[in-house]
């Protein structure tokens, strides 16, 4: 290289002085312990000249290979012991705080910080997760939940009734009863006889209940276009919301024109009772 040549070409300086001498600067006695704590090697020194950064002349030495003799071989790096006493000897008796010297991969001092809590073995997380498993499987006594008596309790007083009467299970009973009553029994009681007695008699005041919109539908008008599929027309329906998402009430009537009514979307598994 240019840097190989020029230093080939450059004139010898005077040697190194010994670790032994008394070196007129620190810089020289630590150039010559490095030189020989780097063991023989097999190649001339040529000593250049360079400015160091305090203005002063510094000899430092730079290895080349005998003629013949193959790479220069590398120089061994320091161990991590002779880091370990460097830092060590850096530190003084200045003092200013303990430190702790870096590790073996060269990187930051290790900062004293508090020890880390233990973390949960294979087996105790899987007993813990076994455990929450076990609370979230149903139960034999969740099918009893028809039967264990009201959701929300409350305290009422003594004098109200305690039982249900049983003119609620008389189809006579809903006879008698305006639209909204058998649309709250029809919403608020599923899965019950009352649900079914309120369906059918919507269904004889002339309601057809639509599967898909979940929702009770009239006939505003006759429809002005009917096939075998379909009925087209205006339509009264019943809006079961309380309140909509968009904050707007329900539990009212609304008329819906030009409605196309399926027939595949009527429901006909219930029969209307009769009068």
């Amino acid at each position: 290289t240019p840097n190989a040549g020029a230093a080939a070409a450059a004139p010898p300086g005077p040697p190194l002085p010994s670790a032994g001498k008394a070196s007129g600067t620190g810089v020289a006695a630590a150039a010559a312990a490095a030189a020989a704590a780097a063991g023989p090697v097999q190649a001339s020194a040529a000593q250049v000249p360079t400015q160091s950064p305090i203005g002063k002349s510094v000899a430092t030495s730079r290895v080349e290979p005998k003629p013949g003799s193959g790479p220069a071989p590398a120089v061994a790096a320091p161990s991590p012991a002779d880091d370990t006493a460097a830092w060590a000897g850096t530190l003084g008796d200045g003092g200013g705080g303990s430190a702790t010297p870096p590790d073996a991969s060269g990187g930051e001092p290790e900062l004293d910080l508090p020890p880390m809590p233990a973390v949960l073995s294979i087996h105790a997380a899987k007993q813990v997760l076994e455990a929450v498993h076990a609370r979230a499987m149903p139960q034999p006594s969740d099918t009893e939940w028809r039967r264990s008596g009201p959701s929300h309790p409350a305290t009422t007083p003594a004098s109200f009734p305690r039982a249900r009467h049983p003119v609620v299970d008389n189809p006579a009973l809903f006879q008698r009863l305006d639209p909204e009553c058998l649309f709250f029994a029809f919403y608020f009681q599923p899965d019950t006889y009352q649900q079914y007695l309120a369906a059918g008699e919507l269904k004889r005041q002339s309601w057809r209940f639509h599967k898909h919109h979940h929702a009770w539908f009239q006939r505003f008008t006759e429809p002005a276009v009917t096939s075998d599929e379909y009925e087209q027309g205006a339509y009264v329906y019943f809006d079961y919301n309380i309140v909509h998402d968009d904050m707007q009430t329900g539990w009212c009537y609304r008329r819906k024109e030009n409605f196309t009514f399926r027939y595949d979307a009527l429901e006909d598994e219930l029969r209307s009772q009769q009068a």
